[in-house]
């Protein structure tokens, strides 16, 4: 079992999306994900979590860190 981790620094465009949207496809069944954000909005999260979904991830945890940064971790099941 891998740990995989993103950091996205910034506003999120739309490149960043399909970036995400591509290293998301690197993570195999039984691997974790885990992505920090440090800008972020509602609908962001809502299209990251929605990308994970359709990828058959099962979202562990998301929220703040100690640091403000917006996380989100995750779990491959298929």
């Amino acid at each position: 079992m891998s740990h995989y981790t993103m950091e996205v620094s910034g506003t999120i465009g739309l490149s960043d999306y399909s970036n995400i949207y591509d290293y998301i496809d690197v993570v195999d069944t039984n691997d974790k994900f885990s992505i920090y954000l440090n800008e972020v909005t509602e609908d962001s999260i809502s299209m990251i979590c929605s990308f994970l979904y359709d990828k058959d991830f099962q979202i562990l945890k998301q929220g703040r860190d100690s640091e403000g940064k917006y996380y989100i971790h995750a779990f491959k099941t298929k």
